[in-house]
């Protein structure tokens, strides 16, 4: 049965878009990826007693560079170091 207001999905997707999630949790969210690609490797490596795979390389580069890439853009910029005071003369 659809919602009696027809902005409905616009303003779930608002509200939902607007939600704080703290970089930290999604740097490490990241992180999990770059785990999971290392670990997912091992156990297949471990298991089939194979390690070089096509298909295996596929899904390891996928979930590391997705891991990197996001983490590389949730670390937090570098301080700038705050400008001079402009100098003003007097007008003329």
């Amino acid at each position: 049965m659809p919602p009696e207001n027809p902005d409905f999905q616009t303003e779930a997707a608002r509200s939902v878009a607007e939600l704080p999630l703290p970089r930290r949790v999604v740097f490490w969210g990241f992180a999990g990826l770059v785990v999971a690609a290392v670990a997912f490797y091992l156990w297949w490596g471990l298991s089939f007693d194979v390690w070089i795979d096509n298909g295996v390389y596929a899904v390891v580069i996928v979930l590391l560079l997705f891991g990197l890439v996001g983490m590389w853009l949730m670390t937090p910029n570098p301080p700038t170091p705050p400008l001079p005071p402009a100098i003003h003369g007097p007008r003329p």
